[in-house]
């Protein structure tokens, strides 16, 4: 077994549950990306289930951020004229003729 491998999933996955509790939150400039070591090895056939497992929480994590995101620019957006306005005469009248 790849003793580096193992402890990385470990802390991708308390990574991954402390973004989370952040998200929930509300505190978003907390959250930041898991950075692994660079000097890895392949991935040994015994941790791709839970690499997968972790990636899909991740991408789900993700997701709902994304569509935080979302909801908040939506609740920002203010029409500039409300959608029965209609653009009313002119207020000035040049008279100089």
């Amino acid at each position: 077994m790849n003793s580096s491998w193992l402890s990385t999933l470990e802390a991708f996955e308390q990574h991954l549950g402390l973004q989370s509790r952040l998200v929930d939150e509300g505190r978003f400039d907390e959250v930041v990306a898991f950075e692994p070591p660079p000097d890895l090895p392949a991935l040994p056939r015994v941790f791709i289930a839970r690499a997968m497992e972790l990636h899909d929480r991740a991408e789900a994590l993700s997701e709902r951020v994304r569509e935080l995101r979302d909801r908040a620019r939506e609740r920002r957006v203010v029409p500039r004229r409300p959608a029965h306005a209609t653009p009313g005469a002119s207020a000035y009248l040049d008279q100089r003729v």
